[in-house]
This record gives structure tokens, sequence and C-alpha cells, in this order.
């Protein structure tokens, strides 16, 4: 490929409605591209058969619809983006995936932190199914299939990135320039919102009792943040600078003002936190309310069209790099 096909490419699992750490990490940097350089134009999707690693299908497929309403109610101007979901080209992936398996090692693999994850979850090298094992050949798929420039990651996703990015050095090396490596995009430092239990984790859907998932009822992520663990009068931690990023992005300018206040007092060993956690939960449950009201208004069949039309796009994207693979492998004979 000569030229990037997806200035923004980025998806989220349908294993339950997205995360407010979702939207902070991967949802809002497309959105401030966008407000900055309006002629890019992101490409979104529900990666439905990454929740094939984890879960049967008929426990996420019921999702899908949700998180490409979350999508739209959390800002994204489906006039502005492309939104499909993965087994709408599944073919094209199932290729790609084969064809680039072969560049990575086991070793390689196991070295993970995915699949680390997993494993220090309970499961083991010997259970965990191989279909995991390969998430992160499938997501250089995803990924290269629309000839993406930049994706928005976390700090966890950038061992992903690395060998997304290894995979393309090591095909262009061994078949010729045809791949582009994808960037990172770059907001500063990358986010990491953790979960509220205070275990040291992210935020995840696979761990609901420490996120706040957007479409949940409101009053259980209130009960959440306020038993979400803050930190000693006097002291920043991971967990209290989570809060904050939480805080700041779901805060009015008046109310960010008060946060950064009250951390400025519990830097001088004043206690705050209580005042710190009921403004947060005035902020989150405003932010809530508008979310949950605006994704209401979305209908079914809205969305199932932008799938549609989203759909055609990303499908003529694979097979056009997924021809040029093939070509360079000496695998097309017509």
């Amino acid at each position: 490929m000569k030229n990037y096909k997806t200035s923004i490419f980025t998806g989220m699992r349908p294993t339950s409605g997205i995360t407010i750490g979702n939207l902070i990490g991967a949802i809002k940097p497309t959105l401030d591209v966008l407000e900055k350089e309006s002629s890019k134009r992101p490409m979104l999707f529900v990666a439905d058969l990454h929740s094939l690693t984890t879960n049967e299908g008929k426990d996420t497929q019921g999702n899908v619809i949700s998180v490409l309403k979350d999508y739209i109610a959390a800002g994204l101007d489906p006039e502005k983006a492309d939104l499909f979901v993965q087994s709408q080209i599944a073919d094209e992936i199932s290729k790609m995936t084969i064809y680039l398996s072969r560049l990575v090692t086991v070793s390689e693999l196991l070295r993970i932190p995915t699949l680390k994850e997993k494993i220090r979850s309970g499961q083991s090298e010997m259970t965990v199914n191989g279909l995991l094992a390969l998430y992160p050949v499938m997501m250089a798929s995803d990924i290269l299939l629309q000839g993406s420039e930049y994706v928005p990651v976390g700090k966890d996703q950038y061992p992903h990135m690395e060998i997304t990015c290894e995979i393309v050095r090591k095909f262009n090396k061994k078949y010729g320039d045809t791949l582009l490596e994808p960037k990172p995009l770059d907001q500063g430092e990358p986010v990491n919102i953790l979960s509220l239990t205070g275990d040291g984790s992210k935020m995840s859907k696979t761990n609901p009792n420490g996120a706040i998932i957007l479409s949940d009822d409101i009053d259980v992520s209130l009960k959440k943040v306020k038993r979400a663990k803050t930190a000693f009068a006097g002291e920043m931690n991971d967990d209290l600078d989570s809060l904050l990023q939480i805080a700041k992005y779901v805060s009015t300018e008046e109310e960010g003002r008060e946060f950064d206040r009250l951390i400025e007092e519990h830097m001088e060993g004043k206690q705050v936190m209580g005042d710190f956690k009921n403004l947060l939960m005035s902020s989150l449950e405003r932010f809530l309310k508008d979310f949950q009201s605006k994704k209401a208004e979305i209908s079914d069949d809205y969305v199932l069209e932008l799938v549609k039309k989203g759909g055609e796009k990303a499908r003529s994207n694979a097979r056009e790099v997924l021809e040029e693979v093939e070509k360079a492998m000496g695998m097309r004979f017509v």
C-alpha cells in the first residue's frame, strides 16, 4: 500500500456495554482529533469475533447494537465516521489471521499481557483456548485490513501495537514492502483508568465490580464510586489519579475547578476525600443521565443502516489489502 485507507481506527468487544474507561481511553481521543482536524474520518467497530476468545457468541451478540449506540451517545457524529461489526468481514479477517500467524512464534504469543492476565486469573497455558492466544494476531489483522494510520491505545494495549508493527516489519522483509505500520494515536501520556476495586488492574468489562458501565443502573455505578479506593491525606497514588481523570471528564468547568481545589487541599494533608467522592458522584450522575437519555433516542433501525454502509466500506478496504498481501505471498493465482 502506498497510502493509509483509514485515519483513525478503534473497536470494542461487546461483552457488555462500554465503560467510562473505554470512553476516556479510546473514544475521547478519536473525538478530540475530529474536533481539531475535521478532515479525518475515523472507523469504529464492534469486535464480536474477539469476544469469542473468552465468551460464547450467544452471550455477547445481544450487546452489539448497544455498543454501537454507545459510540453515538458518546458524541460520535455518524456522518463523520464509519461504523461496522467485525463479523461482517469474518472471511477476510480469518484469511489475514492465518497469513500473519506464520510470522509470530508461540513463545512471542505467550509473552503477551492479555494471555498472562488470563493465566493469572485461574487458567493456565494448558487450558486457555487457541483463539485467545491468537488474539494479538487477529487484532493486527483488524488494524492492517483497514489500512489504519492511527490507533488509540491505553497502556495495556501498547504490547499489541508493538507486535502489530513487528508483524508488518517481518512481512515486508520477507515479501517486499506491502503493509504500512500503524501508529498509536498520541494524546500525551497513555490513559490508564483503573478498576474501582483498588486491585491495580485496569477498569474492564470482564471485572464489572470495579467498572463504571455506562448502560448500568446509575445507582449501581454511584455505589462503586462510593466504595472506591482513594489515597491517604497528603499522598497521590494511581487509584486517586484514575478517579481524578474520571472526575475531570464528567465534570463541568466549575466542577473541574472545585476538583482542583480539593486535590490541592488533599495534598496539603487535609481530610477531603469524602467531599471529593460526593462531588464525583454528583458529576457522574448528571453525566450518566445525559448519556443514557441520548442513547435511548437512537433506534435499532438507524444503527443497522449505519452498519450496513460501514460494513461495505470495511469489506472493500479489507479485500484490497488482502489482495496485495496474497499477491506478495504468491497466494493469488487468478
